[in-house]
């Protein structure tokens, strides 16, 4: 099956923003600081992605600043500290990958999970300006989960108020590696970030929607402006009122933004009287301005040269894109979508079916035939170890139903020992043994008739299923297509028919010797017997192939 790709030995960090313009300090405060210092600390491997599609679920009807809006936010994360460096920063429409998982886990994703999710009806009454009952509304989560699997993230940095959604995003990677069994996706955990409080100018919440926001990279002086005119909750009508400094939005914006010292002044002068608003607003003033100055400062320089940064930016999403790839390679291959032929092509025959049926004799057994040009030419010999890999090639193209999806064992087949390590794989995630029978059959005369014996050496392993090719031929060394031609019929022994003999068998032999089983064929009648058991009739598991799909 395949393995989780990891580019990296850190784990990987994922997290995006909606382009709806310049940012303010509840977007930097809530988020992008706390990527910077994720980024920083040089223990995740970060993707950071402008969601350009995910400003489509609701901003549909008018995208005409969608671009502008996207280089705003790329200038304002770069201004801000994120780095190119550390950091892969992209443009989520850029990669187009994360349309087509989004597509493939949208086959998968029941109904019910998206209509569950806390935000679908809040948004819905909270932004009832525009009509939000459009498909890319409801299936935005799987977009969401999309643009977070596609990396195989370890860790998604949210708030609280985000956990549903990280949840889904689990839910959706365990669905898809329970149903197609196998482990492309990692189910990935929420990163909780600290996410102070900090209101906007009139005290409520710090929101575009509002019109009470603080741009990150406003003028400084106009900054402080904004905060020597914020509302103090109306808490002391007079100088000489005490208050609560906890209770103020400019008491929040000193516990964010100022030393120690302001902080510890600040609070004693509000709850003693011993300082006025107007000069606790200055301070708090002074401290936002002071942070803001410099990433102001850097966003001035970075608009100096637009087309640099999207530049930057078509460079990191071919980056992003080839990381998203290595995912969809994994996840074409388990849905049947991959871009090569693969293993299918041995599904056909490059004979006519007429003709493989004179393969194939009444009694099951398929004809193998390797002709030689010269037949006393001594390099044309073949050992058994040569034999192994043309008998298990006729069996897979000749005798198995194409119905039947067998993933190949590692290895090149080169020899017997290294097909018994390797199991072939069943499209449920069954591990099959396939082995052959230790050269031609040993055949005993008795008064009822001829008793042919298979003999196989089976390691002690874990296997749903075993697939016996029971050889007819000549001794060995062998010069095949020399006096005739060399035969194999087929058992598919599922778990049930030895497990119990099995585990006896393995209980009295050492850790690493091989198991004996043994095949008779008496008359019509095929029996299995594993070391000293008894003998079991496998006669209905004759060319039985029910277990391998």
């Amino acid at each position: 099956m395949p393995e989780t790709a990891t580019s990296s030995s850190h784990p990987r960090v994922l997290s995006g923003m909606r382009p709806t313009g310049k940012l303010h300090l509840g977007n930097y405060m809530g988020a992008l600081a706390n990527w910077v210092k994720l980024q920083d600390t040089a223990q995740y491997e970060c993707y950071f992605f402008i969601a350009d599609w995910h400003a489509l679920t609701t901003d549909y009807a008018d995208p005409s600043r969608l671009k502008l809006n996207t280089l705003d936010l790329a200038l304002d994360w770069l201004a801000a500290g994120l780095d190119p460096g550390k950091s892969t920063i992209f443009i989520q429409s850029h990669v187009l990958q994360h349309a087509e998982l989004n597509l493939l886990l949208g086959m998968m994703t029941p109904l019910g999970w998206l209509e569950r999710v806390p935000t679908y009806k809040e948004q819905q009454e909270n932004l009832n300006s525009k009509d939000l009952t459009n498909f890319g509304f409801l299936g935005y989560p799987v977009l969401m989960a999309s643009d977070i699997l596609l990396y195989q993230t370890q860790f998604v940095p949210v708030g609280q108020d985000q956990t549903a959604h990280v949840e889904l995003t689990r839910e959706v990677a365990r669905r898809f590696n329970s149903m197609y069994k196998t482990s492309v996706f990692p189910e990935p955990e929420a990163l909780f970030t600290p996410s102070p409080k900090l209101p906007g100018t009139d005290g409520r919440k710090m929101s575009k929607s509002y019109g009470n926001t603080i741009g990150l990279t406003e003028d400084p002086r106009s900054v402080a402006q904004k905060v020597e005119t914020m509302s103090t909750s109306g808490q002391r009508p007079r100088h000489t009122d005490s208050g609560d400094p906890d209770q103020c939005p400019v008491g929040d914006l000193h516990k964010v933004f100022s030393s120690a010292d302001v902080v510890a002044e600040t609070q004693a002068g509000c709850r003693t009287a011993s300082i006025g608003c107007k000069e606790c607003k200055a301070l708090a003033a002074k401290s936002v301005s002071e942070h803001v100055a410099p990433i102001y400062a850097r966003r001035r320089e970075l608009e100096a040269d637009v087309d640099s940064i999207w530049d930057l930016l078509q460079t990191e999403s071919k980056k992003a894109e080839t990381r998203a790839e290595e995912t969809m390679v994994q996840v074409r291959e388990v849905l049947g979508l991959s871009r090569s032929l693969g293993d299918v092509k041995e599904s056909f025959s490059v004979q006519l079916k007429s003709e493989m049926a004179q393969d194939i004799d009444n009694d099951g057994w398929l004809d193998v035939r390797y002709q030689t040009n010269t037949l006393n030419d001594s390099e044309n010999m073949r050992t058994w170890e040569e034999c192994v890999p043309l008998f298990r090639a006729d069996w897979l193209r000749k005798m198995v139903p194409r119905e039947v999806a067998l993933k190949k064992p590692k290895g090149d087949f080169e020899n017997q020992e290294r097909e018994l390590e390797e199991p072939f794989i069943t499209a449920s995630g069954k591990r099959v043994l396939f082995t052959v029978s230790e050269h031609e059959p040993q055949v005993d005369v008795t008064a009822n008739g001829k008793i042919e014996k298979w003999f196989f050496n089976i390691p002690q392993r874990s296997y749903e299923v075993w697939k016996l090719l029971l050889y007819r031929g000549h001794s060995l060394p062998m010069r095949v297509g020399f006096h005739g031609d060399s035969y194999i019929t087929s058992y598919v022994v599922p778990q049930k028919f030895f497990s119990q003999e099995f585990a006896r068998a393995k209980k009295s032999s050492n850790k690493d010797e091989r198991i004996r089983v043994e095949v008779m064929k008496e008359g019509g009648k095929f029996s299995l017997k594993i070391a000293n058991s008894n003998y079991s009739d496998i006669t209905t598991l004759h060319n039985y192939y029910e277990p391998l799909k």
